[in-house]
């Protein structure tokens, strides 16, 4: 029986996946951030910012020419950015406060995790 519930529990995570094969996942934590890559992306992809730190998340989507977009995430809460791909220019999360190095969105790189550099 408990198998049973297990597997039913893991179905929705299956049917996420495979309905958003073009979205990033990035994991604010106190001491590191983690990244979920897909495999490859469309012109337009999605990023999911999940701020597990215990304060507010302010931070910048930019490419190389500049910023494309602020956000702010209270403490446990999830945000969703959509995010225009222009000519394979290299996007970073770059998480202003609390301060953090700036993170590249690699693609097909599966899952990496960025330490704390203190």
């Amino acid at each position: 029986m408990m198998k049973l519930i297990g597997l039913l529990l893991l179905i929705p995570i299956f049917c996420l996946a495979e309905s958003r094969p073009d979205t990033f996942i990035v994991s604010m934590m106190d001491r590191k951030v983690q990244v979920i890559s897909p495999e490859k992306i469309r012109d337009i992809f999605s990023v999911v910012v999940e701020n597990k730190s215990l304060s507010k998340l302010v931070a910048k989507f930019s490419t190389e020419e500049g910023t494309i977009k602020f956000i702010s995430i209270e403490s446990g809460k999830t945000e969703t950015v959509e995010i225009k791909h222009n000519n394979g220019a290299k996007v970073f999360f770059v998480p202003l406060s609390p301060a953090f190095q700036e993170i590249e969105l690699i693609v097909g790189k599966k899952e990496y995790e960025i330490p704390s550099q203190k």
